[in-house]
């Protein structure tokens, strides 16, 4: 589990205890706080904290959002290449139309 997994977990624990008890905490490294008890600037890093986790899950979803858009433009683009009847280039880096091979055939004959 990584670290910022590990730490929504504790604060989703801590979320979770105090819908409990009507008083918020903070689980951190093993250890519970009261949110009230803990000074300002640990207030600010918590909710700095939880803001990256959300704009990280952000970022994941968009990912997989792109990634799927990705694909599907892919697959439209191999469908419209294949039913323009386009030849493929030769392994040798040349490019050699279906009709251009045919006549070049039939001088040579």
């Amino acid at each position: 589990m990584s670290d910022s997994d590990q730490n929504q977990q504790e604060v989703n624990t801590s979320q979770e205890q105090a819908a409990d008890s009507g008083q918020q905490t903070l689980t951190f490294d093993g250890k519970t706080y009261a949110i009230q008890s803990l000074p300002p600037d640990a207030v600010n890093l918590l909710n700095d904290l939880i803001r990256s986790e959300n704009e990280l899950n952000e970022h994941r979803f968009r990912i997989r959002q792109l990634s799927a858009a990705q694909q599907g433009l892919t697959s439209a683009l191999g469908q419209t290449i294949q039913a323009a009847g386009i030849e493929p280039v030769s392994e040798e880096g040349q490019f050699k139309p279906w009709i251009g091979d045919e006549q070049q055939d039939q001088q040579a004959a």
